[in-house]
This record gives C-alpha cells, sequence and structure tokens, in this order.
C-alpha cells in the first residue's frame, strides 16, 4: 500500500465503524471488558475486523480503547498490557490481510488530569507512552488517539504518544464535541485545531457523542481554520433501550446520507462510532471512498489559546494587545504576595487586564529566592479559572516555562528566546514538547545596532527552530524596542526589522512597548506614537498597558491605515465609549466601588479562587457573619449559580471542579463554628458508584464534591463496582440515595440490573441515574427514581429524592 499520508492528499479514505455493538452481538456481557477478548476470544475479534475490511475500510481501529495500564487495572489485567496490546494488533494484521492500514487506537484514561483531576499530568504522559510504544512495537501503521474531550488529557497523550513513535507513523487525534459544537470542558473546534496543530499531529477531527447531522458544522469550521488532514466518526444517533439491549435506531442508510457533506465540508476520512455497522460502511464504500477531498488553504497565521478561545496574530487581523501588569518587577506588595506564595492579587490583575481590553497576559512572577517553577504552575492554575484569554508565560528559567506548559490547557506562547545557543538548546524542545509558540528575541550575546544584524540572528533562530522541529509559524519575532532617549537612531532600526521580517520572513512581529519611553516626561506620548508608526510599518502584537485607554485608541485607529479593521467596524464599535472626558483617562483610575466580603466570597467561589477563599470566610466571621450564614446564604447561592452556568455552557467541567474544591477548602474554615453552634446533621446518605464495567469517573467525582458541599454524606465507592458491594454498602451506612453512573453504552445497564434487584428485594433506597450516554427515555424505561443530565442537576434531584424518601419537607438551599 502507499503511505496513508500521501494518499490523503488525492483520496477520501473510509474508517471502521463501532467495535462494541459487533461484539455484544457475539456475546460479550455487558460490562466486560471487550479488549481481554484479545486473549481469551481473537477469533471474534479478528471476524469483526475482517467484516470491516471487506465492507471497504481502508482504515481499522485495534480493538486497544481500553488498555492503558490505569484503565486495565480496573480488571486486574495491568499486567498483561503488553499481551492484550500486542495481540490487537496482530488480530487487525491479519483481518486487513494488506489491504487496509491497522490505526493503535487509544482512548482516554478515564479520569481527569491535574491541575483539576487527581491523575498528575506526568503520570498521564508516562500511561499514554507505555500503550503508543507497544502498539508501535506490534507493527501498528499508526495511532489513533479518541473521544477525548477535555483538550488537556489530549496534550498529555499526545506529548506520551510523540515521545513514543518518535515520527515514525501517524497520529491521528480526535475530540468529542457536544450537540452545540463545543467540548464538555469548553473547547471550540478553532481552539481544539489550535493545540492539535502545536503539536503536529496529521489527522485532527472528532468522533463518538452525536450523530452526524450536528458533526457536519464541526467539520466545516475544522476545514475553514487548518490545512490538517480531518476525520470524522459520527454515532449512529442515540441509543435507546429495548428488552435490555442498547440500539442504536438510526439506519445505516441514513447515516450515510451525511458523508458528502463531510466530504464538502473538508474531511479526509470518514468512519463510524457508536452504533454504526459494516452494512454502513458498504455505503460509505458505493458512494464517498476514493472521491477527490476539497482544496483548503495553508493557515499563514500564528495561532495561541487558553482551553476556551484562540486568538490569530498576523497581518489582516485585530493588533494584540498583551497585558503586562502581572509582572512583579517595581511592585513591592506584589512581589511580597508571590514571595509568601500568594495568587489573590495576581488573579485580580488578570481580570482587571481582561476587562481593559487586553487579547492575551504575560505572567512573569519572577522575585528573588522564589521557587519560581512553583508559584508560576500555581499562577496559570489560578488565572486560567478567572479569564478566557491566552496567556504568554514569561521566565528567565526553562524549569518555570516547563511547569507553566504542563499545566496551560491551551496554545502557550513563550516569552522568550535569542539567538544565544545555549538558550535555543534549552527552550526549543520544550516548545515542541509541549506544542507551544515562542517570541524570538533578535538579540543575541549583544544588541545589534543595525536591522541587518538583527535580520541574521532572526535566521540562526529560524533555522535551528527547523533543525529542532519548531515549525517557522511557531514563532513571532521581538524586533526590540529601544529606549529612544539613549540611541534614537534605535527606533528606526527597529521599524526597519519589522518591515524586512515581514517581507523577507513573512511571520509575525512583536514589542514590548514602554521600553521605548523610558527615561522621559509623559511617557504614554512617546511609547503611543512610536506604537503607530510600528503598526503602520507591520507590527502584529505588543505588549504593554492596557490600561491605557490612549493606547487603544492609537491602536484602533493605527489598525485602520493597516488593513486590520475592515469596514472600520472595531474603531466604530469602540469609539461609542470614548467621550471628552474620558479620552485621556487611564482604566485604573476609574473609581470601583470596593467588594462587600459577601461578595468576595461569592466571586472566589464563581471563578475558582482556591487560594484566596480560607481568608475571606475568616474575613467574614471577624466581620460578624455567622457561619450558617455564609455556608447558607453566600456560598451556597454561588455554587448552585456556578451550576446553572455549566448548564448555560458558560461555565465548563475545569470550572466546576476549581469552584466546588474552592467551596470545599471555605466550608474547612467554618466548620470548627458550624460544629460549635451545634452538630449538623447531613441532608442525607448517598451512596455513589459508577458501574460494573465502566471505569470512568470524570462527572461522578465532580457531583460528589458538589454534594457533599450542600451537606449529604457521600461514600464514593470509585469505578467499575459490583451491584452486591453497592448494595452491601447502603446497608452499611444507611443510605437514602444510591446514584449510578455510567459513560459507556456497554455498560448502561448494570443500571437496569441494580433498579430490578432492588425492586425484587424491597430495598428502600432512591436510585438516581446519570452519565454521558443516560438519557430522561432510559431512566423512565429502568424505574429510576431520578435522572440528572449533568452535574447542575445532581444537588437540586438529590434534596428532591431525599424528601420523598423520608415524606418530610427538607430544606433546600436556594
Amino acid at each position: 500500500m502507499k503511505p496513508l499520508l500521501e494518499r490523503l492528499k488525492y483520496e477520501v479514505l473510509l474508517l471502521d465503524g463501532s467495535m462494541g455493538a459487533l461484539l455484544q452481538s457475539r456475546g460479550l456481557p455487558a460490562g466486560y471488558a471487550p479488549d481481554l477478548w484479545n486473549i481469551e476470544k481473537p477469533h471474534e475479534i479478528q471476524a469483526v475486523h475482517t467484516e470491516y475490511v471487506n465492507a471497504g475500510s481502508d482504515i481499522i481501529l485495534t480493538n486497544t480503547f481500553g488498555a492503558s495500564r490505569l484503565r486495565l487495572s480496573e480488571y486486574n489485567a495491568q499486567d498483561r498490557i503488553r499481551e492484550i496490546n500486542f495481540h490487537a494488533v496482530e488480530l487487525a494484521k491479519r483481518a486487513s490481510r494488506g489491504k487496509a492500514y491497522v490505526a493503535g487506537d487509544i482512548g482516554p484514561s478515564g479520569t481527569t488530569i491535574a491541575p483539576f483531576g487527581d491523575l498528575p499530568f506526568d503520570d498521564a504522559i508516562a500511561i499514554f507512552y507505555e500503550q503508543a510504544k507497544l502498539l508501535l512495537e506490534a507493527g501498528a501503521d499508526l495511532i489513533a488517539i479518541e473521544t477525548m474531550f477535555d483538550i488537556q488529557e489530549m496534550r498529555a497523550a499526545l506529548i506520551g504518544v510523540r515521545e513514543a513513535i518518535n515520527g515514525r507513523i501517524p497520529i491521528m487525534a480526535l475530540m468529542t464535541f457536544n450537540m452545540d459544537g463545543i467540548t464538555d470542558s469548553g473547547s471550540d473546534p478553532e481552539t481544539a485545531a489550535s493545540v492539535l496543530e502545536g503539536f503536529g499531529v496529521d489527522i485532527m477531527g472528532l468522533n463518538c457523542s452525536v450523530g452526524p447531522e450536528a458533526m457536519v458544522p464541526v467539520v466545516s469550521r475544522l476545514g475553514q481554520t487548518t490545512d490538517t488532514f480531518i476525520a470524522v466518526e459520527p454515532n449512529a444517533g442515540l441509543p435507546v433501550h429495548r428488552n435490555g439491549e442498547t440500539l442504536y435506531l438510526t439506519g445505516a442508510e441514513e447515516v450515510a446520507r451525511f458523508a458528502p457533506s463531510f466530504v464538502e465540508a473538508g474531511a479526509n476520512i470518514i468512519g463510524g462510532c457508536c452504533g454504526t455497522t459494516p452494512e454502513y460502511i458498504k455505503i460509505l464504500a458505493k458512494t464517498v471512498k476514493g472521491s477527490a477531498p476539497i482544496s483548503r488553504p495553508t493557515p499563514s497565521l500564528l495561532k495561541i489559546s487558553s482551553r476556551t478561545s484562540m486568538t490569530l496574530i498576523g497581518e489582516g487581523v485585530p493588533f494584540l494587545i498583551v497585558g503586562e501588569k502581572i509582572n512583579p518587577t517595581g511592585k513591592k506588595i506584589f512581589s511580597e504576595a508571590i514571595a509568601n506564595g500568594q495568587v489573590d492579587l495576581i488573579v485580580a490583575e488578570a481580570r482587571k487586564e481582561a476587562e481593559a481590553g487586553a487579547g492575551a497576559l504575560d505572567v512573569n512572577v519572577g522575585v528573588p529566592l522564589v521557587n519560581e517553577a512553583e508559584m508560576m504552575a500555581k499562577a496559570i492554575t489560578a488565572i486560567q479559572n478567572v479569564v478566557s484569554l491566552p496567556l504568554v508565560i514569561d521566565s528567565s528559567y526553562a524549569s518555570a516555562l516547563e511547569a507553566g506548559l504542563k499545566l496551560y490547557p491551551g496554545r502557550a506562547l513563550v516569552n522568550s528566546i535569542n539567538a544565544e545557543d545555549e538558550r535555543l538548546e534549552e527552550v526549543l524542545p520544550l516548545i515542541r514538547k509541549y506544542g507551544a509558540a515562542v517570541i524570538a528575541l533578535v538579540s543575541g550575546d549583544n544588541i545589534p545596532e543595525t536591522a541587518a544584524e538583527r535580520m541574521k540572528n532572526a535566521e540562526k533562530i529560524l533555522r535551528r527552530a527547523e533543525e529542532l522541529g519548531v515549525k517557522p509559524r511557531d514563532l513571532i519575532f521581538d524586533t526590540l524596542a529601544l529606549t529612544v532617549s539613549a540611541v534614537q537612531e534605535a527606533a528606526k532600526q527597529t521599524l526597519d526589522t519589522i518591515s524586512l521580517i515581514k517581507k523577507e520572513l513573512r511571520l509575525p512581529t512583536i514589542l514590548g512597548l514602554s521600553n521605548v519611553s523610558f527615561g522621559l516626561p509623559a511617557r504614554k506620548i512617546v511609547h503611543n506614537n512610536f506604537l503607530s508608526m510600528a503598526i503602520g510599518a507591520g507590527l502584529d502584537a505588543a505588549i504593554c498597558d492596557p490600561y491605557d485607554q490612549v493606547l487603544h485608541q492609537t491602536v484602533a485607529a493605527s489598525s485602520l491605515f493597516a488593513r486590520r479593521d475592515p469596514d472600520c467596524r472595531i474603531y466604530l464599535n469602540k469609539a461609542e465609549a470614548w467621550t471628552p472626558a474620558s479620552a485621556n483617562q487611564s482604566a485604573t483610575s476609574k473609581e470601583t466601588a470596593p467588594k462587600t466580603t459577601s461578595e468576595a466570597i461569592r466571586q472566589a467561589i464563581l471563578e475558582g479562587e482556591r487560594d484566596g477563599i480560607a481568608a475571606l470566610c475568616q474575613k467574614g466571621l471577624d466581620e460578624g457573619l455567622s457561619a450558617f450564614t455564609i455556608f447558607l446564604d453566600i456560598m451556597t447561592p454561588a455554587i448552585r449559580h456556578l451550576g446553572d452556568l455549566f448548564g448555560q455552557r458558560v461555565k465548563f467541567i475545569p470550572h466546576l471542579i476549581a469552584g466546588a474544591d474552592a467551596m470545599k477548602k471555605g466550608v474547612e474554615v467554618l466548620q470548627p463554628h458550624l460544629e460549635a453552634d451545634g452538630p449538623v446533621e447531613p441532608k442525607g446518605c448517598v451512596i455513589f458508584a459508577t458501574v460494573k464495567g465502566d471505569i470512568h469517573d470524570i462527572g461522578k467525582n465532580i457531583c460528589i464534591l458538589m454534594l457533599r458541599n450542600f451537606g449529604f454524606s457521600v461514600i464514593d465507592l470509585g469505578r467499575n463496582v459490583p451491584l452486591d458491594e453497592i448494595l452491601a454498602a447502603a446497608e452499611k451506612h444507611q443510605a437514602q440515595i444510591i446514584a449510578l453512573s455510567a459513560l459507556m453504552t456497554t455498560t448502561m445497564m448494570q443500571m437496569k440490573i441494580a433498579i430490578e434487584t432492588i425492586r425484587e428485594k424491597n430495598l428502600p433506597y432512591k436510585v438516581m441515574v446519570g452519565g454521558a450516554v443516560v438519557t430522561p427515555k432510559f431512566s423512565t424505561e429502568i424505574r429510576a427514581d431520578g435522572y440528572g443530565k449533568d452535574v447542575g442537576d445532581v444537588v437540586p434531584l438529590a434534596e428532591r429524592l431525599i424528601s420523598a424518601f423520608s415524606g418530610l419537607d427538607v430544606p433546600v438551599a436556594q
């Protein structure tokens, strides 16, 4: 066969469809690990692969979706990881008979990744590395990472997989999006694509969660933002349950009807996920297989992103203002806070800069005698809870840069490298490893006086970057704004360097703006006039003071002449806020009413300010607020509102985790005072478990945290829990509610079995169910007492069930 990536340039290829549905039809028990059948029933696995190859699949996925060490440990099979993965590849190879490429399939870890989860980032990397290495050694033709909803976990997977395969085979990376085109962790297609591009994946795309109709616009958005090959695997609609079976009623012809739309939107590979069959692949083989993919332009702009938003840098797009205020230089109180490990001032500054109109934030925490790597990690974690802007990680120390890059769930911009060999060798490997972008200063051992000399440094940086696997479009050059009062000619050389880089290298440029006016009176007049000249020369971004309203006006006006504001729309929108009284007024001078302690506590929960809430709760107590008032009237409504925002898709899973954790830390301060006023009776006892055969606990853990914050006693039994253990725990703890979670269609029926057993034994427990694959209809069919769509539902539902259980009116927090 020709190399896969070469074929994708000229023809649409087909993936396979669902493995689980076909294995269940061959007798796979509900809740049993399909991966174990690679050893126990290899003929069944090979038979499924053969069906898909015969149907027309060009790529088949190995039966290893859950064959990582962490997930196999749920079945005490972690020591067989090599055997399972090797057998899986061998079975797929036999079935392919040289007609199809074998993709080593890697699924999610089944848990949440730091900083919002329990699995350390480095441990996650190691888990993905190990499985990818085995699949490579076994002979896989490519690695497929699929069904990822969290961009941070995808980052860990890509780091591990890239280290394991070292460029020897292609990588396909597939996210899972909801009906609104956004992942559960808040990433839209453009944001996800920017991160995946940063890691240089060969194929990106989406699978699972929704049917084909909802996937077409996502594929289209990917096609408009990237030239990377795109793969799409829709479900056969949503599942229903009849006579104890999980069924997908959307027929093969109906799902296949969307295939031409996928091709028109930019797809290069089409397959199927849950509920799709060889019959579906046969239809695709007759309709779209081998057709020519559409041509897509190569992106030329630099992309940086947070978890939830992407920003473009370069010609023809809005000028980027990078806020400079998160920097301790010359700020005594700010420096002292960092030295004490506090992030509250950092968070407050981030929020203010975002409100003032910054498009990205530079983060520098360099204070003498401070562990900068540790502090950078804390700052990056805290800031991403309160603003959605991309971050610029700024440090002279590679260790601090790496600490920030590990915990940053997007595509960061690193500040910075220069032409010194030591700095290049130290930082460029980090840029490649973590899929970041980097600011490149055109200086070396000294600062060149002329534009020509600065260009030589730029060209040296560019050559070495490419040698180390960093692409040109990962770079943005800082052309050095020197102090005009000391060297007036330097300003002209800076402008000339901008023009040369734009003309010869065709790459973006940035400046640290305030340097140019140092030592002069009325500094803002100086550097804002220079900024206008620089924008005219082609400058794309500046690290500057976002509180300077004249700067914003300068950028808006200059952008009109630099072709960055079609139809003057940006200027006109901004001009509405400019009045003669405010034209020269800095945003920092506007008086704002100080927050009350109650408001500050509420905001700390809404924005997940875990480091500051304990002090705020203590301050509230000192001011005379009772512990019950703080808990019931301030914290509880705040966490409930956060749940509402999650339901509205304004906040996402990471925000919920951070907010719930912040409330937990606040409650720790209140607890002795609550107990002093009398024993606090829990609202009720809930036994929480992920059902037998299901090893995901992402949503479950967040629900448990929320329930505990609302006064419930919750017994967490973990993942893959047999029914007898659930019932034994309920009896032991005299529980009122059993909460069951499932994220796999193959395990949902365990909920039905549990409810039937409870009814047969006439046990008193109320059963609430939830999870990504669970629907209200399914909940009704299995006679559950309650269904929770997401974490926003779990507390009201539990309160309602407790009320029904006791037959009494239970106070419900508002």
